[in-house]
């Protein structure tokens, strides 16, 4: 039987532990895109889902911090005068388990992801990188060398504007060769097969819709980081995310139209920002082998039918609600091309190659010159083909149904293929593309407009790009060689003035950066590329 002494005691810890629980600063979000994450590896998986939880249990040698770019596991580094090669020189810094971080962790990370991933290609400014993702050079010439522990170094084939924002990703994060030889397959699919060098550690994976963050004491900056503990649920259905936020169960809500937007915003609960990311109809130009597909597919005639039948604004304003911009190139406006100037503001080409309404007249001339150059009179005539999409075809306000609708009354004979997460991107993506039209779309690695012109050159195995023309390559290279920002646009504009008009991709429209946030939350910092909210250093005030 407990004395008295020792039952006050026991009250009195169980008090302290109480109000150190009650006072515990925890963030709770929705998984953007509502994807289910079954593995955090970077160099496997790198949607918008999976980076937000990337990016706070991993370090790379950079981090993007509202527009700036700060130091993160490199602590500083220099830029050769010709732009072709990048220093960096890392601080103390240790992994979860004790072991210290070096510069070989970031050599193997980018060795692994050449060697593995076909993404790979938006780092292909490394010198070798494409040589090796294609298996003509040897590993051990990809252009990342750590000449000791505490050093990395990059050598580029050109100077690269850009580059230190694709460093922010969390596909540029150190890897760990040891667990990976160890766990194998199962390496990044529980939180007990990684190790983590980020500000946050993953202590909870509850069959893949809950995750469950807490603050690493050991992380260098970790004075500066305030939340204790972040949890991520996967809820797939909006108005459940939307009644949780309500409740204040859900600290952050993505409102999903116009109408929601302004009814938070009223309260005082809204934040707006820019926000990279396009949704399009991309054409495989090989048909899958099929050659009577790949004729159709890769016709410019049939792809300007497509678009011009296509009612952006309508779109966005009556289905979408307002929740989104229409889109007639690739770039969102407001993505910076140089230092003062954005996209929008230099590109002759906004709805020059695309319209922002249908033009039903020009569309009927398109499908004229479609037919006569797949020589038969009628739409009945054209092969079937197949539509990709990832996206629940039962929500009315999602892209699907509009696309499937409009190709309908086009007269094509068009079938559905839904599928889902990992699936979906191994469908639509290199060596297998498995796909006639697919509805897809990325969000920016960094705040240039050549991370939405890089997926679509020869050398690229991502979005499903079959595009594979001399000339578009050429004005990238073009473009990445010129140090004259300016003629650097221009040369920019080129590229997406070809692409726009024989391209493999009929854009429809650019996101709208909003979320409702709960009025104890504070400093959620935003960004136009990868991902869009940075919790990062959020504060939960009660």
């Amino acid at each position: 039987m407990l004395g008295v002494a020792a039952v006050i005691a026991t009250l009195g810890a169980t008090m302290l532990a109480g109000q150190a629980w009650a006072e515990s600063k925890v963030l709770t979000m929705a998984v953007p895109g509502n994807a289910a994450l079954d593995n955090l590896d970077p160099r496997i998986l790198l949607s918008t889902s999976h980076q937000a939880v990337q990016m706070a249990i991993f370090d790379s040698l950079v981090r993007s911090k509202g527009t700036e770019i700060v130091p993160a596991a490199a602590e500083k580094w220099e830029i050769s005068p010709d732009g072709k090669t990048y220093t960096f020189h890392l601080r103390a810094a240790k992994w979860s388990d004790g072991k210290p971080v070096t510069g070989q962790d970031f050599v193997d990370a980018f060795v692994r992801m050449f060697t593995t991933s076909g993404a790979s290609s938006i780092y292909d400014a490394i010198q070798n990188g494409a040589e090796v993702r294609a298996k003509k050079a040897d590993p051990t010439t990809l252009g990342v060398k750590a000449p000791d522990d505490r050093t990395v170094v990059f050598t580029l084939t050109s100077p690269t504007p850009y580059f230190l924002g694709l460093l922010t990703s969390s596909y540029s994060a150190p890897s760990r060769a040891d667990l990976i030889a160890k766990e194998g397959d199962a390496y990044g699919t529980s939180a007990a097969s990684m190790a983590y060098n980020g500000p946050f550690i993953l202590t909870e994976w509850s069959n893949q819709d809950k995750l469950v963050l807490k603050k690493n004491p050991s992380y260098w900056d970790a004075s500066n980081i305030k939340l204790d503990e972040v949890v991520f649920l996967v809820l797939p259905d909006p108005s459940t995310q939307r009644n949780l936020f309500d409740n204040g169960e859900l600290d952050v809500y993505t409102p999903q139209t116009e109408s929601e937007a302004k009814a938070y915003e009223a309260k005082g609960e809204l934040l707006r920002f820019n926000k990279g990311g396009l949704r399009d109809i991309t054409l495989n130009h090989r048909g899958q082998g099929d050659p009577t597909k790949a004729k159709l597919l890769s016709d410019p005639n049939f792809m300007k039918w497509i678009s011009y039948t296509i009612d952006r604004q309508g779109f966005v304003d009556k289905v979408l609600e307002g929740n989104g911009i229409a889109a007639t190139v690739q770039t969102p406006s407001a993505t910076t091309v140089y230092q003062g100037t954005t996209w929008g503001e230099v590109t002759p080409n906004i709805g020059k190659y695309h319209p922002v309404t249908a033009d039903l007249a020009k569309a009927e001339q398109y499908k004229a010159k479609t037919l006569a150059d797949m020589g038969v009179t009628s739409v009945d005539q054209l092969p079937p083909l197949g539509l990709l999409t990832s996206e629940d075809p039962q929500n009315s306000k999602l892209v699907t149904p509009y696309v499937l609708s409009m190709l309908t009354q086009m007269g094509l004979k068009v079938t559905l293929n839904q599928q889902t997460g990992n699936q979906f991107w191994s469908t639509l993506l290199a060596p297998a593309l498995g796909y006639d039209l697919a509805i897809a779309g990325w969000g920016p690695d960094y705040d240039d407009p050549y991370t939405y012109m890089q997926y679509w050159q020869t050398s690229s195995t991502d979005m499903g790009t079959t595009f594979d023309n001399a000339d578009y390559d050429k004005l990238l290279q073009q473009a990445n060689n010129e140090t004259d920002l300016k003629k650097r646009a221009a040369i920019l504009a080129r590229a997406e003035a070809l692409f726009s008009d024989i391209g493999t991709s009929v854009p429809l429209l650019h996101y709208k950066g909003e979320a409702a946030l709960q009025p104890r939350v504070k400093n959620m910092l935003t960004s136009s590329f990868g991902v869009s909210l940075n919790y990062i250093w959020v504060d939960v005030q009660k």
